[in-house]
């Protein structure tokens, strides 16, 4: 079946030297920086980061100064960056094709759906694959639900969610107004519905324990009475990231899966943050024991190649998603594809779920123990596993969010070598997001030194901004 790989092939000389390409991806000047800013659409960020430690959370800018990513650039280095194994795997696909047509299987491209239908929870052994990201996966299932429902393209989504960029799925997302010049695109498909923010209820619960659902039964009312047309899909995050870092409780998400098979609703997740072992498990839905009819995926899959897909029900009647539905030029390549099957082997053989799950524990019980009693500006601090959201508020009784205070601990925080993000959890008036969770997500691989070092350095920022 296979042909003989001892046979050389023709092979194209080389144009450039080794060290003439080196020079090419290495050397920068400073009007070369600034023409590219003048021609970028999109701003650019002040710090040109160069290379990172194989396989490690540390990352350096051009002038050779080290941070500790606890971002994973985007939650996506789970495996750290640049890691040599993945590196590797894929420098062994190109060299031999880097590129086919959508509809072309691979090793990699047959490997890796194997390999997904085998970790993926419940009886969610259909997958499909692109290597566009995130918003093509949210796309291809909100596809997948129409196909499974003619006739009915409403979908519901939650307050604070975010599922995309692109013009459907910015539809799709609650949070996104700042900067966005076409938010009433699409909208017509979309009804957003309350999500449950325990530490801040809006409906005056007093956390979890004491809840009474009142989120499930708004939503039933506007699932059953707010709409004029059959509803095709839920999609949700089990745990919210860039919506303020909140992890749904259990029963609400029971509660959705009842919902959803009393009215032949198709239930998605969109685990873009929490798959491939974030929370300490390859899924939140294994997490939670809740199982969604589609899984949406990507960021950590690819170890830093770009990557993304959907893994759904064998009970949906239709699992199938033709040629002119779901294709693009790049959307099957070896390379990201190789860069996946590897990094699904290394999340396995570091074991890096459970590290996951242990540093993150230990990472809340400091901060619990020793950050909140000394720092009121706490007022609440939320995992699992290396999935964690630290909220700044002004006053723990009212719980007014601290925005600029979170955003001066993250600047004083990168100052300090030490790299952390923002999260958001509400908007003005104005539209203006209000960012006032501090986010701690670093690569799986991070070292209980390092963890240290990032609690020692978030000690000393929020010291000088209480200070001040």
């Amino acid at each position: 079946m296979l042909m003989d790989r001892r046979k050389k092939p023709n092979v194209v000389p080389k144009v450039m030297s080794e060290n003439e390409i080196i020079s090419l991806l290495s050397d920068i000047n400073p009007e070369e920086v600034n023409e590219a800013r003048r021609a970028s659409m999109v701003p650019l960020y002040d710090t040109i980061f160069f290379e990172g430690e194989p396989g490690g959370a540390i990352i350096r800018d051009v002038n050779g100064v080290e941070y500790l990513d606890c971002t994973s650039q985007a939650w996506t280095l789970n495996v750290g960056s640049s890691n040599p194994d993945v590196i590797y795997g894929a420098y062994v696909q190109a060299s031999r094709l880097n590129h086919v047509r959508y509809g072309y299987p691979t090793i990699p491209r047959i490997k890796l759906l194997n390999k997904l239908a085998k970790i993926a929870p419940g009886d969610l052994k259909k997958v499909c694959l692109n290597t566009q990201g995130g918003s093509y996966a949210i796309e291809a299932a909100m596809k997948l639900a129409m196909i499974n429902k003619p006739g009915s393209s409403l979908f519901v989504t939650f307050l604070r969610s975010y599922q995309g960029s692109t013009l459907a799925t910015i539809g799709a997302s609650a949070f996104i107004r700042e900067g966005i010049r076409f938010p009433g695109f699409g909208l017509d498909h979309f009804m957003k519905a309350p999500y449950p923010y325990c530490y801040r209820c809006a409906y005056g619960e007093e956390g979890p324990d004491q809840c009474n659902n009142e989120c499930l039964v708004t939503l039933e009312q506007l699932v059953d009475r707010g709409v004029n047309v059959p509803v095709t899909g839920m999609i949700v995050e089990p745990m919210q990231g860039p919506g303020g870092q909140v992890p749904a409780p259990k029963k609400f998400l029971e509660g959705l899966r009842r919902i959803c098979d009393e009215r032949k609703i198709v239930l998605i997740f969109d685990e873009a943050q929490t798959g491939f072992g974030r929370i300490g498990k390859w899924f939140a839905a294994e997490y939670y024991g809740v199982m969604p009819d589609v899984i949406c995926f990507t960021k950590a899959l690819g170890g830093g190649f770009p990557i993304g897909g959907i893994l759904a029900s064998k009970k949906l009647r239709q699992t199938f998603l033709t040629p002119g539905e779901e294709h693009s030029t790049f959307g099957s390549n070896p390379v990201s594809f190789a860069a996946a099957c590897v990094t699904l082997e290394l999340i396995e053989r570091l074991n890096l779920m459970k590290n996951a799950e242990e540093q993150g524990k230990y990472f809340t019980k400091r901060i619990k123990e020793e950050f909140m009693p000394k720092y009121p500006i706490i007022g609440d601090i939320r995992g699992p596993g290396l999935f964690i959201g630290m909220e700044m508020v002004k006053d723990r009784k009212t719980k007014e969010p601290a925005s600029a205070e979170a955003n001066t601990i993250v600047g004083e925080a990168t100052k300090r070598r030490v790299i952390f993000d923002l999260s958001m959890t509400d908007t003005t008036s104005k539209g203006e997001l209000v960012r006032n969770v501090v986010k701690f997500k670093p690569p799986l691989v991070i070292t209980r030194e390092q963890v240290d070092h990032a609690l020692d350095v978030l000690d000393e920022s929020i010291k000088a901004v209480t200070k001040k």
